[in-house]
Parts: C-alpha cells; structure tokens; sequence
C-alpha cells in the first residue's frame, strides 16, 4: 500500500529501510523525545522485529521522500474495532524535523484511519515537555482531552502525559 501526498510517500516497511529504523529507535535525543522507553537495539534485534511484522495488527508506514528515502515512520497501533478507536505516532530523522513532513504525514494519516480502517477516534499520547509534538498535533486539528499525572518515568524523573485527540464528525 502507498500513499501518495506533495513531498512524501506513505509506503510499507521495507528490509532496506532497516537501517534507519534502528537510527530512530537508538537516537538518545529522538528517544528522549517519545513515550515508549527503549533499550539499544542491535540490528539483528531489528531484523527479527521486521520478521515479526506480519503478525502484528498494527499498521506502520515509512514516511519516505519522492526519491523513496526513508525519513521516518508512522504508526497506527492501540486499534481498537470495538470502540472504533486508534492512536498514531510520528517518528521523524532529525534532519527531517520542522519542515512540514510530520504534519504532511498525519494529513495524509487522518483519511486513512477514518475512511479506509474505519475508526471514529484518533488519539496521541505525548510528553509534556515535547512542546514540538504538540504543536505539531494541534495545528491538525487535534485537542487535549486530558493529562495523565506523572504517567512517563524518563529522564530521572515523572513526567505528565498528554493525550490529544481527534474526532470524525
């Protein structure tokens, strides 16, 4: 599956992209950044996670350039059938941040999960302090539902969670 936007392609997760992949996941700033708290990860980790995929309900695109190069992924994942509920997460390279890719990414995201998986609700779970991410989020419609209370241990200390969300109306 591709989806195609102005300066990027939404596409599956290929072999060769693997290396990027365990760029993003190992990059300490980029892991600062983000919910999940990951341990290094060696590439042969990486190669038996991407053997993995198949089995996963999760949906996971590259974000690629009009060249086909790797810039970073998105994530749909906590689907919810049922409550016709998802979340989303944007992984960009750091030298492909704050140059619209990320809020080109969820633009062409949005569709996807409205229309073709058929859920009502996005969400995004993000740290406080990632003020970029949630500026990022909001400017594509999404707004604070809530703050979770010293949810994220990271970075020697609590910290709040905010969960931003989206609705189709």
């Amino acid at each position: 599956m591709k989806i195609v936007g102005e300066k990027i392609i939404l596409r599956e997760i290929r072999e060769s992209d693997l290396e990027l992949l365990n760029k993003l996941i190992n990059d300490p700033d980029i892991n600062k950044m983000t919910v999940g708290s990951s341990k290094k990860v060696s590439m042969k980790e990486q190669i038996k996670w991407f053997k993995s995929l198949k089995s996963s309900a999760d949906v996971r695109f590259i974000i690629a350039n009009k060249d086909d190069i790797p810039l970073g992924t998105c994530i749909i994942n906590q689907i919810d059938n049922n409550n016709k509920s998802c979340s989303i997460g944007i992984k960009l390279d750091k030298s492909s941040q704050g140059k619209g890719i990320g809020s080109e990414a969820i633009q062409l995201t949005i569709p996807f999960i409205f229309n073709r998986l058929k859920m009502h609700r996005i969400f995004v779970e993000i740290l406080e302090y990632n003020a970029a991410s949630i500026r990022l989020f909001e400017k594509n419609g999404f707004k604070l539902e809530g703050t979770h209370i010293d949810a994220i241990y990271k970075n020697g200390k609590f910290n709040n969670l905010l969960t931003l969300g989206l609705v189709n109306k």
